[in-house]
């Protein structure tokens, strides 16, 4: 199995146990970065997919493969920046404003 792959599942799994945690937890702190770090996985596990896909598009010599996934790997790579952005505010408390990931 290729390192994409194996980043993404393991991702996909966090996204998993994080949403049972979300789901049964009561609104705070906690909570808070719980939503962030699971959305951050989610970016994560949908960023190896599309690199999968873009390394998949370059070796076929893919020219709309590699344009439709380099995009969405940019796109969700940046997803990833500012969402791990944002749980690292959540886990200093800095984050006044109470921002959620889930609404």
């Amino acid at each position: 199995m290729e390192l994409p792959a194996i980043v993404g599942w393991a991702a996909a799994a966090l996204v998993v146990v994080g949403w049972l945690v979300i789901s049964f937890s009561e609104p705070g702190r906690k909570r808070e970065i719980a939503e962030w770090a699971s959305a951050s996985a989610l970016y994560l596990s949908l960023l190896m997919l599309f690199t999968w896909l873009l390394r998949k598009a370059i070796a076929t010599e893919s020219t709309a493969g590699m344009i439709g996934f380099g995009f969405l790997s940019v796109l969700f790579g940046m997803g990833l920046c500012v969402s791990l952005y944002h749980a690292a505010r959540s886990g200093r408390g800095a984050d006044k404003s109470r921002s959620s990931a889930t609404n």
